[in-house]
């Protein structure tokens, strides 16, 4: 993502897509405390390239020279930015990548002496890493927001820009830098979900699940992973609802504690189960660009599988098609 460096400034000037200069505090992005420094005095932003906008009463220079008012001026790696006449040392232009939403270190743990960098924030992060995490940080396409659960509570709360949170005994703040329109969208075609059927195969030992997505023109193999299993046994469950004619709001919920029971897991590795699931689905639509729902749904301590159409497969037996139980 792109940022400026200032021989002033600690840690680097991370760049929003819409990035306010100026004396205003509370009103800009990064405040320039000098006398002839207009309250808003200058705009950086990104439209498919960085461009920076005067907006003051007495100019700001790029590499030494005054730029007309008001007027886009594509900025280049290296250019010097100087909003004052009292302004001692530049704004170096060193990085023109987009807008990346970020995760930084608190200010007393920043800097090269302590080696901790940003985390540039994808679509799902377990942190502070995936074999062992502490919770789990992912973006919300449907309230367009991020949003942060911790494992060892399973509090799911929205995550605001410049809100903190800490693991590994470490404090980070959320830098929003991208604006929701700038955001991956998953209309990325016209797959309708209920396009979909999803296929279990649990192995006869039952000790490995392959999950197989299917549409009239494709297949989309989500490979064995642990999770599956997870899955396809809320599949079952909900299977049993439909025989049992449990009306379709009601089908297919169990509690948390249920499933501890029945997989002999402790409720912590079940919501890191939970999570692995919708990180591939997520990872998924961002590489097929097919609108696949997240399987699992969650309720105040229960879950249940959220597709209708879907096999389960176990050994070379067809154990349940919710096509023909509909049907």
């Amino acid at each position: 993502m792109a940022f400026l460096t200032n021989q002033k400034y600690s840690s680097p000037v991370y760049l929003k897509a819409f990035h306010q200069f100026g004396r205003l505090s509370s009103t800009v992005d990064t405040t320039i405390a000098l006398p002839d420094v207009s309250r808003i005095h200058a705009v950086i932003e990104f439209q498919k390239h960085w461009y920076i906008r005067d907006l003051s009463k007495n100019g700001l220079r790029v590499n030494g020279k005054l730029i007309k008012a008001n007027h886009p001026q594509l900025l280049h790696i290296n250019d010097q930015i100087t909003f004052s006449s009292a302004q001692c040392t530049p704004f170096i232009v060193k990085s023109l990548e987009p807008p990346k939403d970020i995760l930084l270190p608190s200010s007393q743990e920043r800097g090269d002496d302590h080696g901790i960098q940003p985390i540039y924030l994808e679509h799902y992060h377990f942190l502070p890493n995936e074999s062992s995490p502490e919770l789990v940080v992912f973006y919300d396409q449907e309230s367009q927001q991020w949003q942060c659960e911790h494992f060892e509570n399973s509090i799911l709360s929205p995550l605001h820009d410049g809100e903190q949170l800490k693991f590994s005994k470490q404090t980070w703040q959320l830098f929003k830098c991208e604006s929701p329109e700038n955001m991956d969208t998953l209309c990325l075609s016209a797959q309708e979900k209920n396009d979909l059927c999803y296929v279990f195969n649990i192995s006869q030992d039952e000790e490995l699940t392959e999950l197989m997505i299917q549409s009239a023109s494709e297949s989309i193999d989500c490979q064995a992973r642990s999770h599956h299993y997870l899955t396809a046994i809320l599949a079952r469950y909900k299977a049993e609802d439909i025989k049992q004619n449990v009306p379709e709001p009601s089908q297919g919920w169990r509690s948390i504690e249920q499933l501890t029971k029945d997989l002999g897991l402790p409720e912590t590795h079940i919501n890191i189960q939970v999570h692995r699931a919708r990180k591939q689905l997520s990872e998924l639509r961002q590489t097929t660009g097919i609108m696949i729902p997240d399987l699992i749904e969650r309720k105040r301590g229960r879950i249940r599988l959220a597709i209708n159409d879907y096999q389960v497969i176990k050994g070379s037996h067809l154990e349940i098609d919710t096509r023909g139980l509909a049907a």
